[in-house]
């Protein structure tokens, strides 16, 4: 049945129903209710329009899973137009005190309808905006002091003359790479600068591993620092900052050597 299929593309695509029930706005409850073929929660039309935006979510066709639903309380397309034909008035008939307090029914439950839409297209404007929002990178109102370049001591040892120098046997110099690795619990927006030149820049999905190989430091900008988990050269590096408070962090071998709370 095509509850069902909802039900498999949701779980095969790791989504939980608290997950998609904060996305599109949607009670748990009812959802779980959909998942099993129970439709008696809520009246057609709005069964109609939450079937919809379920489908959408998860990229199933809206208009096959409406099908289904109509073919499986027997609503077909003939039969949907006699029941409308049937409850519009005749204007051949008296308009009689019954047909007009039914009138007023009819009025009040389709204000109603259009209300709740409302409010659902504001609510989704509203998730839109914010994730917009998150996108944007952080605005930084920090000035930070570059550090001296180190001086190098000079080399004073005196070379004689019986001393050569066998430039082949000299072991080769190799930069130590640093290895930063993030897991992500929950969604949550990164900016990585890798050698102060590369600069990777995304919005994540919970339970995802991102790597990046730098040869002195790394510059991180972490939207929701408790999102994440960072290690680095297989070293956890720990807590990284607070719930709701972007971060920045600057990470050498040594690990975490500064770390800023940055303002929006």
């Amino acid at each position: 049945m095509f509850y069902e299929e909802l039900k498999k593309r949701r779980e095969s695509a790791g989504i939980s129903l608290d997950q998609i029930s904060n996305k599109i706005k949607v009670n748990k409850s009812i959802l779980e209710a959909f998942e099993v073929g129970d439709f008696s929660k809520l009246p057609e039309t709005y069964v109609r329009l939450f079937l919809k935006t379920y489908a959408n979510e998860l990229g199933a066709n809206p208009e096959n899973i409406l099908r289904e639903y109509e073919s499986l309380n027997g609503k077909t397309p003939e039969k949907k137009m006699s029941e409308k034909n049937s409850e519009e008035p005749s204007f051949l008939s008296p308009q009689n005190g019954p047909v007009v307090n039914g009138n007023k029914k009819r009025n009040i439950a389709a204000i109603t309808i259009i209300l709740v839409i409302l409010v659902f297209l504001i609510s989704v404007l509203k998730q839109v905006l914010m994730e917009e929002e998150k996108k944007k990178p952080a605005s930084i109102d920090i000035m930070v002091k570059e550090l001296p370049e180190p001086v190098e001591e000079a080399d004073t040892t005196e070379i004689g003359p019986a001393m050569i120098v066998d430039e082949e046997a000299l072991p080769e110099i190799v930069p130590e790479i640093l290895s930063l690795v993030m897991i992500t619990n929950d969604t949550c927006w990164v900016r990585v600068v890798t050698d102060e030149k590369d600069t990777t820049e995304a919005n994540y999905l919970p339970n995802i591993r991102r790597e990046w190989k730098a040869e002195k430091l790394f510059d991180v900008r972490v939207g929701r620092p408790t999102n994440v988990r960072l290690t680095l050269n297989n070293k956890p590096l720990g807590p990284i900052g607070n719930t709701g408070i972007p971060t920045r962090l600057i990470i050498s071998k040594d690990g975490i050597v500064r770390s800023t709370l940055l303002r929006r």
